[in-house]
């Protein structure tokens, strides 16, 4: 999806926040617990259902990898729990427990991220 796209759907300050989010989410792949051989495929297919904008679909499989600790997708599950119905057009259902998970993996592996950076400049 493009960003003029995004900026089309959702206006730009949500164009730029949404693409900065999906970057991240791209950008730091970090295993923060055992995965599934096949959680790569799986979201790979959630990020094309996010492309397509079939929104329910990539929340359904961004929370299911999210509920298994897959940090990218708890960044995007809880970017579309959040603000489902102001960038999406619809509202997705978390527990608060779920949201607790998915905000504690996502903490877990910046926290780790520091602590590797910290020992980086240390040496």
């Amino acid at each position: 999806m493009s960003t003029s796209h995004l900026q089309f759907l959702f206006g730009r300050r949500a164009a730029v926040f949404v693409g900065l989010v999906i970057a991240q989410a791209l950008a730091n792949a970090s295993p923060i617990a055992a995965r599934p051989a096949d959680q790569p495929q799986r979201y790979e297919r959630a990020l094309k259902d996010f492309r397509e904008q079939r929104w329910a679909a990539a929340y359904a499989r961004f929370a299911r990898l999210a509920d298994a600790g897959h940090r990218q997708s708890a960044e995007l599950a809880s970017l579309m729990h959040r603000h489902g119905r102001t960038l999406f057009g619809g509202d997705w259902s978390a527990s608060p427990e779920q949201q607790r998970r998915w905000n504690a993996v996502v903490a877990v592996d910046a926290g780790d991220r520091r602590a590797t950076d910290d020992l980086a400049h240390a040496e």
